[in-house]
């Protein structure tokens, strides 16, 4: 995505309830920001600029911004686009089980937007496919505590990585997939597998005091490596939030059993946007140590890599959280701090880290830098979620 030079940012008030707003706000601006990102599509349904998973989760935020927003402005090309990546890579399935539910993740949120049954087919086909990566209890056991639940990173042969984001992605897919069948066994048994997988996350990955989510361990060297990043607590929060729904579904289990998950997410928000290695002082997300990086040779705005996104996953399922608070009128005092929280970003954005072209920079608190297709994808998240808090 080359940048644009010519004109200066548009300057917006980080207080919303100083600028006049359009009848049309926020679609006026969320909606020109999509388009851009999707000028970019290429004939494969990939993104020019974007790796696999990167592209999945452009759409995914793209599927929730058409849902939270109660448009359908862009299901005709998404589905186009899926149909494509579908034609090259089958079931959007490939070695990184990450990678691939990452798309299955984007499917369900585009079977929300367009009742395409297809889209669960595919992501059923997917969790059958990992569903042979998670651990069995007894299987692997590292310092004295068993890996049980936990999703082995990739169909390598030899793989030895089993890390949280895998292993929260199928948790909240098993979820999700749960809260869709008529068939209670089937139900009950997907239910069984998200809290299965969450669990190990709880057990292995997890420090309580700090509701914070650890990344990874390899399970030949037994090694635990530490990383905080965000997406790792936001996909917590994502299944926490989904196998609640899935018990509400269920109807087998006590409404005191659900709570637990919603209080646990809850518990991993209010701590999130509170974590100054994540947040700056002005209440901003930008998550520096993992991009650019806070070393001697941070990364340049053109230099792609997964960290860029992280804290976009982290916003989403932050408004995931929000929309579940709202919905069922529990505590509103969360609602609010999330809801000023994605709004702070929103405004961020357009205050300090956009061309005044609908593009926008890695940099969500400024200075405005290069906007290229991996900054582009970040920002998704940010117009999707400002829909789900209004």
């Amino acid at each position: 995505m080359p940048p644009l030079f010519a004109q200066a940012p548009i300057q917006l008030s980080l207080d919303s309830s100083q600028t006049q707003l359009p009848g049309n706000f926020p679609l006026n601006i969320t909606q020109p920001g999509i388009d851009v990102f999707l000028a970019s599509k290429q004939d494969d349904g990939q993104i020019d600029g974007l790796v696999y998973w990167q592209v999945a989760n452009g759409y995914t935020a793209i599927a929730l911004h058409d849902a939270w927003s109660n448009t359908s402005s862009n299901t005709v090309v998404l589905e186009d686009l899926v149909s494509k990546v579908q034609n090259e890579q089958q079931d959007c399935i490939n070695v990184y089980n990450d990678d691939t539910m990452w798309w299955s993740i984007g499917l369900l949120e585009l079977y929300e937007v367009t009742q395409n049954v297809t889209h669960l087919t595919v992501a059923g086909d997917i969790w059958n496919h990992v569903r042979n990566s998670v651990i069995s209890p007894g299987e692997h056991v590292v310092n004295g505590v068993d890996m049980a639940g936990g999703v082995i990173w990739t169909t390598k042969p030899n793989e030895t990585q089993v890390n949280a984001i895998t292993t929260g992605l199928f948790s909240e897919l098993s979820a999700r997939l749960s809260s869709r069948y008529n068939d209670a066994s089937a139900r009950e048994s997907l239910l069984e597998y998200a809290i299965f997988s969450l669990d190990w996350i709880l057990r292995c990955r997890y420090i309580e005091d700090d509701f914070v989510v650890l990344d990874h361990i390899d399970l030949a060297t037994n090694q635990t490596v530490d990383s905080t990043y965000t997406y790792n607590t936001g996909q917590a929060i994502a299944a926490s939030v989904a196998i609640y729904d899935a018990i509400k579904v269920n109807n087998s289990d006590p409404l005191s059993n659900a709570l637990i998950y919603l209080d646990l997410a809850g518990e991993m928000a209010l701590h999130s946007m509170n974590r100054t290695s994540w947040i700056d002082g002005d209440r901003t997300l930008t998550e520096r140590d993992a991009y650019p990086g806070t070393g001697p040779n941070p990364a340049p705005a053109w230099e792609n890599c997964d960290g860029v996104g992280f804290k976009a996953i982290l916003l989403r399922n932050l408004a995931k959280l929000h929309r579940t608070l709202r919905r069922d009128d529990v505590n509103s005092e969360l609602q609010g701090t999330i809801k000023d929280f994605v709004e702070h970003q929103f405004w961020s954005l357009q205050d300090r880290d956009t061309n005044g072209h609908d593009q926008y920079g890695p940099w969500w608190a400024g200075p405005m830098d290069l906007a290229t297709s991996h900054s582009q994808l970040a920002a998704l998240d940010v117009m999707a979620a400002i829909h789900a808090v209004q």
